[in-house]
């Protein structure tokens, strides 16, 4: 519930997760969220009552994310402010496991039946280096009672200068190399070759370990690198010794701003086809996706407002 009076100053949207709100006919002193009852401002709260209120809904306001704020806020840019806010704000949740294994259960595994329902602990590295294999933008070590297991996730935006984002025009640019000249190259900013270098990195880490690593992995001649290595940098080693104690199994998520439905229908069939024999390594069993789109409504629906504001104030710039 929301004052009548803060709703008609707020233009009928919430302050605090920035939902739409209903109208005040009948001059009860609050109005309800329409989407979003999970909402806990001002519950419980309303104007004096008994006065009949004539509300209508007035101009538009800057959305909640702009507005002057008491206090501190930290609003991020792009997908890495999303991911930020958002496994910050899970983990200092009421109920951290419950809401990841939730947002776990979103995640389409097309080839592999992935359960995440028994997940007892996690930990997350945001943005985390792996050197020659590219940076993660989040990488989860997941443990249950009777489980191990990591899971990269890399997510890729609608830019505010774009039209549209398509996981089908990402593909096609990543068919697009030749190998050979170095303007047929694979794209590293591609989520193809992102997720490409995350399955070597783990096939190579179970074939030898970090030694297997240091030593150099080898890759198609279309790859910017013949060789990739992880190097010596010791938090990179940290990271990846972590890794190696979870890469049984290991799945790969590419978060994107494209729909549901044409996700389904490009691993159906576009995928499965696989990008050619020089792509040594390639493999796609356990590779999975998520739509930015889901989780706005995840958010909304957990009451995740600091990150449903970084949303807002992105709008835009992500789907």
């Amino acid at each position: 519930m929301v004052r009548t009076s803060t709703a008609e100053k707020h233009g009928f949207r919430c302050p605090l997760c920035g939902d739409d709100l209903r109208q005040d006919h009948k001059g009860r002193g609050f109005v309800k969220h329409v989407t979003n009852p999970y909402c806990s401002f001002e519950r419980g709260e309303r104007d004096n009552a008994g006065v009949p209120r004539v509300s209508a809904r007035i101009g538009p306001e800057p959305p909640a994310a702009h507005q002057a704020a008491d206090g501190m806020r930290v609003c991020g840019y792009s997908e890495r402010g999303i991911f930020n806010a958002l496994f910050y704000e899970i983990v200092f949740s009421s109920d951290p496991i419950g809401v990841l294994r939730g947002l776990l259960s979103l995640i389409c595994f097309p080839e592999d039946s992935a359960d995440f329902s028994g997940l007892r602990g996690a930990e997350v590295f945001v943005e985390q280096s792996l050197s020659d294999f590219g940076d993660a933008d989040a990488i989860l070590l997941l443990q249950g009672s009777d489980f191990r297991c990591v899971l990269f996730v890399e997510g890729k935006v609608k830019t505010s200068q774009k039209g549209q984002w398509t996981v089908l025009a990402e593909w096609r640019k990543f068919l697009a190399r030749k190998g050979g000249k170095k303007r047929d190259k694979l794209d590293s900013s591609n989520v193809f070759t992102q997720l490409f270098h995350k399955v070597r990195f783990i096939a190579g880490l179970r074939d030898g370990g970090i030694a297997s690593l240091q030593r150099g992995i080898a890759f198609p001649a279309c790859s910017t690198r013949s060789v990739r290595k992880i190097g010596n940098n010791l938090v990179v080693l940290e990271a990846a010794k972590l890794i190696d104690r979870h890469a049984q199994p290991s799945f790969y998520v590419a978060v994107v701003p494209d729909s549901v439905e044409a996700l389904e229908h490009f691993f159906a069939n576009e995928l499965r086809d696989g990008p050619g024999d020089d792509m040594v390594g390639w493999d796609t069993r356990c590779w999975g996706f998520l739509c930015w789109e889901q989780i706005e409504s995840f958010c909304r629906k957990h009451c995740l407002v600091n990150t449903l504001r970084v949303f807002d104030f992105n709008r835009g710039q992500i789907y």
